[in-house]
């Protein structure tokens, strides 16, 4: 089955749904906000319940434009969040002279996600 095929399924299931029905034209300024909302909260303490909303309503709008094909706009994003990581890296590298390796793999990931998005969006158009 291609991926193609399971976005389609996915878009079939949440057009039923009237939330996501709602969701679904909004997904992508909803993505982008999160992750401007994550950068910030680099920079100025949001707490974490906020943080962890943040998470969710990102990933959420993620799957919603993913369901819709837009390739791009996901690769997009999750470049974004991906820019997020390099920043707390940058930071505790530069600040405090220490190395976190988790955040390191959050970055390979997030960007490994964002090219292959990035690639499949040149592909599927």
């Amino acid at each position: 089955m291609k991926f193609e095929q399971v976005c389609q399924s996915a878009l079939a299931y949440f057009q039923q749904h009237p939330v996501f029905r709602i969701l679904l034209p909004l997904s992508m300024p909803i993505m982008f906000v999160a992750a401007m909302l994550d950068i910030l909260g680099i920079f100025v303490s949001l707490g974490s319940f906020v943080n962890a909303l943040i998470f969710f309503v990102f990933f959420l709008a993620l799957f919603l434009t993913l369901a819709q094909c837009n390739f791009r706009m996901a690769g997009i994003g999750l470049g974004v969040y991906a820019l997020s990581y390099l920043i707390v890296l940058l930071i505790d590298i530069i600040k405090y002279k220490f190395m976190p390796y988790g955040t390191l793999v959050h970055l390979l990931v997030y960007g490994f996600l964002a090219f292959l998005a990035y690639k499949k969006s040149v592909s599927f158009n």
